[in-house]
């Protein structure tokens, strides 16, 4: 099936632009986030976004930005991990189905169950959403700076005498960032570990998302052990996904890369446990 027109398949909600003109988004990433997350989708004129319910997880994090996208007036639904694999939009367009919607996708009459392809044909043939207006991309232009500084922080934090970086998003990460220990709230998927190498790290944490279809949520890591990046994953039901703290204070290891392993890394390790063998 073609993609209509106005909808823009991304990988990585971290790859979206303030300018973008497609009203409708079809992502690889999770379903978590928070306020400044959906004001910053907003802000790239996106007014319907299908995300990955990241295995839902501890405390329903891989589902939370359902309500955030409410509140900012955007149609949101989360899509089976199992159905689709995080972190590949090509998938989630193609085989995704619903498992979450908030109050604006019920209304356009999208049903759990649904196929991403289907639930998007729906709010097309009600001519809803609009294309982005000249109106809206300078109010997002105006805005995006803003939201998106308040988005990527980071803190760093000793342990054990090594430094570490602690984010919600790998996708909040930058050039200074290299060589860098990292504990992150994303999902271990492809396009997450893209960003690991981008930045030359030297070790990552990440949230299995689940694991789901094809072991998506932990896809990353044997390519990062080929960079030689020492890589992990914790469980979804440990840590809430896009919580980097959390992870770090409560994350328990579900799949290790090999150099992890050379590194005497251990699935059931506490993120602490196996910070001290870095």
């Amino acid at each position: 099936m073609k993609i209509p027109e106005g909808v823009v398949l991304l990988d990585s909600l971290g790859d979206l632009k303030p300018n973008n003109t497609c009203p409708i988004l079809v992502c690889g990433s999770h379903c978590g986030g928070n306020r400044e997350l959906a004001q910053h989708v907003r802000n790239c004129n996106v007014k319907a976004v299908f995300l990955n319910n990241a295995g839902i997880g501890k405390n329903q994090a891989g589902i939370r930005g359902l309500l955030h996208y409410e509140t900012e007036d955007i149609l949101a639904c989360a899509v089976d991990h199992n159905s689709a694999e995080i972190g590949i939009a090509q998938d989630t367009w193609e085989s995704g189905t619903i498992s979450h919607t908030n109050a604006q996708a019920k209304e356009a009459g999208i049903e759990i169950g649904d196929a991403v392809k289907d639930a998007v044909a729906k709010i097309i043939n009600m001519g809803y959403p609009t294309p982005a207006t000249r109106e809206s991309k300078i109010h997002a232009s105006n805005n995006n700076e803003t939201n998106s500084k308040s988005l990527k922080q980071q803190t760093q934090t000793e342990i054990n005498g090594v430094l570490i970086t602690v984010t919600d998003s790998i996708t909040f990460l930058n050039e200074s960032n290299a060589g860098d220990v990292v504990v992150c709230g994303s999902h271990g998927g492809l396009s997450a570990g893209e960003y690991a190498q981008k930045h030359r790290l030297k070790a990552v944490f990440f949230n299995d998302a689940g694991i789901g279809k094809n072991s998506a949520g932990t896809k990353s890591l044997e390519s990062l052990s080929d960079a030689g990046i020492i890589a992990c994953t914790v469980s979804c039901m440990s840590a809430e996904i896009f919580n980097g703290q959390d992870v770090l204070n409560n994350g328990i290891v579900s799949v290790c890369n090999q150099l992890a392993k050379e590194r005497n890394i251990k699935k059931n390790m506490t993120v602490k446990e196996a910070l001290k063998h870095i």
